[in-house]
């Protein structure tokens, strides 16, 4: 049977409780009764990870995470389903401070495998107190969260859907197919396609304790009902916090049952044709006799030698969050194959034809703040290359006289395992600033611009006006190159106020690159209004798709 102390500790950790449903006589009582079969974990003792290797070259290590190891509870990092090489994820925060407790997702860079970097928080007014692991793609601008709804009772937690918006905002918050029934539902988590959800549930049809279920979607965009992992993953005890590999081929989750070192363990099972198989121990120096929970790692990684989770074992202030990760010992001059922080990358400069571009100014810019790190101008078969290193951001800017120009933002994983990226840059005949304004609005626009999906990226309006003008300034008012702005909206409203507003639209753009040193005789201004629209995509909202019509083009014209 679980000790009180280890039933407030499910409390705590599992942010929210749970809650079975107990039929009384005059209303429904919402507690946690002691599972029907007993929990009665084994003993597990091998060691299975080797951190203490002296030779030189690589050996893996258990690190705590700096950012991530404060004086509040850190409840493991979220990172986005799939193989999108990105080094941000979403971290679950309790802080108790004069008896109050508050909780946030907040969102962090990686600057190294051990150095995570505040940024903004996830905005979750729309729930009361506590709020769960969430679960996202870099695909789309869905997350699922978990959280109690205002007016429900104390707890029935529900997994949400909603549209992450600019600034982290969340916008038409919904309960999940998951979450019909009155009982704790929490910790989604996706498969690397997004069409599988795991999550967990204290429901009443489980085998004790919580459970992790399963749901697939379909090819008519429905969700098939839940269903229980079974008995090779869940057990009288609880499980928690699962977790995919982006390969697809892994559950990783944590157990207080099956045979543990102590508390909570982290566990994984391999995932056939939609069936788990025997659950397997990661195993010390990973658990502890204390509580590892929350195992992930980011898009692209290897789990065995990259895996974030949370614990409250010795070191840690509270729960911190820990990673298991791959380091280097050795000399290093050593060749670039054997250092784990240089990186080539290389790559050609061509015209959308797929014509070379000789004597292209190529720039490499990090990201956030941007700066410049080297130039270099490509060679007669348009190549180019840089050293860059990983963990960071990059802009790679090709231009020329007389010409637009082309760019590709290169984001190299801290958990990168190749010598050599490889990208090409682009000399494009269009540019677009998918700069998006608020209703009725052409001079104050959102700090963040769009992609090309019409999804929030992370860089700012004003760092792409000024990566434009970077080029832009180097045209002659003599050289007879013209840069035509075009202003483009959505269907809504007239075609006459349309017009205009697109006019303002390119007019602003057109400001902001005469105050960042272009020459003001090379820009001219025109409005499409909402008379070019772009085609949409299958399955694509309304919503979605007039932000992508929000646009700005620069074309570029010989005048002689």
């Amino acid at each position: 049977m679980k000790s009180t102390s280890t039933l407030l500790l499910l409390l705590l950790v599992t942010l929210g409780g749970c809650a079975n449903e107990v039929i009384m006589t005059e209303k429904p009582l919402y507690t946690c009764p002691e599972p029907f079969t007993p929990c009665k974990p084994g003993s597990f003792t091998e060691v299975t990870f080797d951190t203490g290797a002296v030779a030189t070259g690589y050996y893996l290590s258990i690190e705590q995470v700096d950012g991530l190891d404060t004086d509040a509870d850190e409840f493991g990092v979220s990172f986005a389903a799939g193989r999108a090489s990105r080094s941000d994820g979403m971290a679950t925060i309790r802080r108790t401070s004069g008896g109050e407790r508050t909780e946030e997702i907040r969102r962090f860079r990686f600057r190294t495998t051990v150095n995570a970097e505040p940024q903004k928080v996830v905005e979750t007014r729309a729930f009361v107190r506590s709020i769960g692991t969430p679960a996202f793609t870099y695909s789309s601008d869905t997350i699922l969260l978990a959280g109690r709804f205002p007016g429900t009772v104390e707890g029935d937690y529900d997994i949400a859907s909603a549209k992450l918006k600019t600034g982290e905002r969340l916008a038409e918050v919904a309960r999940t197919p998951a979450s019909r029934l009155i009982s704790w539902e929490s910790q989604p988590a996706f498969s690397p396609d997004g069409r599988t959800l795991y999550f967990v549930s204290s429901r009443l049809d489980g085998i004790g304790g919580t459970d992790i279920y399963t749901m697939n979607l379909n090819d008519a965009g429905v969700w098939s009902a839940p269903v229980n992992l079974g008995p090779g993953v869940n057990t009288p005890c609880d499980e928690l916090t699962p977790f995919v590999s982006s390969d697809g081929n892994w559950l990783y989750f944590s157990s207080a049952g099956h045979s543990t070192v102590g508390g909570y363990d982290i566990f994984r099972s391999r995932l056939r044709a939609g069936s788990a198989a025997a659950a397997e121990n990661l195993g010390r120096p990973l658990n502890t006799p204390d509580d590892e929970l929350s195992p992930s790692s980011p898009p692209g990684a290897d789990p065995d030698t990259l895996l974030y989770y949370s614990s409250n074992q010795p070191g840690s202030d509270r729960f911190d969050v820990w990673v298991l990760n791959r380091r280097f010992r050795g000399d290093r001059t050593t060749a670039r194959t054997e250092r784990p922080d240089s990186v080539r990358l290389t790559g050609t400069v061509v015209t959308q034809q797929g014509d070379p571009v000789d004597g292209a100014t190529v720039t490499l810019d990090e990201g956030d703040p941007p700066k410049r790190v080297d130039s270099t101008r490509s060679g007669r078969d348009g190549s180019y290359g840089f050293d860059i290193v990983e963990g960071k951001k990059y802009d790679v800017t090709a231009s020329k006289e007389g010409k637009l120009y082309g760019s590709e933002t290169v984001e190299v994983p801290v958990y990168n395992n190749r010598d050599e990226i490889k990208r090409d840059v682009v000399f494009l005949d269009t540019v677009v600033f998918r700069v998006n304004f608020p209703f009725n609005d052409a001079s104050n626009p959102y700090e963040y611009t769009l992609d090309d999906r019409g999804l929030p990226s992370d860089r700012r309006w004003s760092d792409v006006i000024a990566q434009a003008a970077d080029v832009l300034r180097r045209i002659s008012p003599n050289s007879g190159t013209v840069i035509d702005l075009v202003g483009h909206t959505d269907p809504i409203g007239s075609d006459a106020y349309n017009l205009d507003l697109g006019r303002r639209r390119a007019e602003f753009i057109r400001r902001e690159l005469i105050r960042r040193g272009v020459s003001e005789s090379i820009l001219r201004v025109r409005s499409a209004g909402e008379g070019s629209p772009l085609p949409s995509y299958e399955g694509e909202n309304d919503e979605l798709y007039r932000s992508r019509l929000r646009r700005v083009e620069l074309f570029r014209k010989e005048t002689r």
